[in-house]
């Protein structure tokens, strides 16, 4: 056998790389011992404890490694996270269903920050919180599907309706090829299928996207503004139609009368001129007009005869009887 056969050392380092990269994997530090027999159910199809799921999936934020304890009472509880080692990987509710029920099946309680317990208490100091597990699975580990279920609307992990889903498919991480994904298949306690673990979903804090809520505020504040900008246009018109219809009937009395006056007939002799001409007479009787309607009388000498304040018409009628008298 020829030992410096080069495809044979090729071959024996691809299988050492192969084999510390699984290694790396599934590096699973626990000392935690699921003894309740009612939980075995929470073990995932490899016969791994939630504990050592747990360990695994916080391993990959954590250089690969990541020691999940043992509890140490019966009564004790798993901690959330703190401020300073909050991480996507620890800030989700795949993980905290799963340290819940690594928590059970040591005869612990529910996991929390403190004695109320409850996900978001777990969740405290974390910015964003992710309802599936956003980094990419390990490979070879089979995460089991109850730890997918939602836990937002009772804000705890709900361990009869885990029980019910432990038969359900498992997620797994895809070849390398392909974008790391986990997909459920439909239950009758889960509306989740698929679910994409390479991307962040839904976030539990930011329920609601930021941006289509500022749009819809502007749609709305816009339409509003319009609806004012409307209102204060047709009260405007109102108001300059009250007034002008104000004003017109202020003008139609003294209108009227001047129509009147302007179609009374007049005395034979008189001429009408003009509107301020028409006004004058009507206004204030002068000499003028006493000898207009002196000139018209039939019997003119004796008018002249018997008025001296009327000078003008005294010569006019003098010199016109003169003569027809010559003549």
């Amino acid at each position: 056998m020829d030992t410096h056969n080069p495809l044979r050392w090729f071959a024996k380092a691809i299988t050492l790389v192969t084999f510390i990269n699984l290694r790396v994997a599934l590096a699973q530090n626990t000392n935690a011992t699921c003894s309740v027999a009612s939980l075995q159910w929470s073990f995932n199809s490899q016969k791994q404890s939630p504990c050592a799921i747990a360990s695994s999936l916080l391993g990959v934020c954590d250089g690969g490694q990541y020691d999940v304890a043992a509890l140490p009472l019966p009564s004790s509880i798993y901690l959330g996270p703190s401020i300073d080692a909050a991480n996507p990987c620890q800030c989700n509710t795949v993980v905290y269903s799963l340290i819940s029920a690594c928590a059970l099946c040591q005869n612990g309680t529910i996991t929390s920050s403190n004695e109320d317990g409850g996900e978001s208490q777990w969740a405290t100091n974390c910015a964003t919180v992710f309802d599936n597990y956003p980094q990419p699975i390990p490979g070879n580990l089979h995460v089991p599907a109850y730890a997918y279920l939602p836990v937002e609307a009772e804000d705890t992990f709900d361990q009869n309706a885990a029980q019910k889903d432990a038969n359900a498919t498992e997620s797994t991480a895809l070849p390398s090829s392909a974008p790391a994904t986990s997909t459920l298949q439909p239950s009758t306690t889960t509306s989740q299928t698929p679910i994409s673990t390479a991307s962040a979903a839904g976030q539990i804090t930011i329920p609601t996207d930021p941006h289509s809520t500022a749009i819809g505020a502007g749609v709305v504040g816009g339409i509003f503004g319009l609806a004012c900008l409307l209102l204060l246009t047709g009260l405007l018109i109102a108001y300059r139609r009250h007034r002008r219809s104000k004003s017109l009937r202020q003008r139609s009395p003294d209108s009227e009368q001047a129509s009147q006056e302007a179609s009374l007939p007049l005395p034979p002799g008189f001429r009408v001129g003009t509107q301020s001409s028409l006004g004058t007479l009507n206004t204030a009787p002068s000499d003028s007009m006493i000898e207009v309607r002196a000139a018209t009388q039939t019997d003119l000498p004796t008018q002249i005869s018997n008025s001296h304040t009327i000078a003008p018409a005294i010569q006019i009628s003098s010199s016109s009887v003169d003569d027809h008298v010559s003549t």
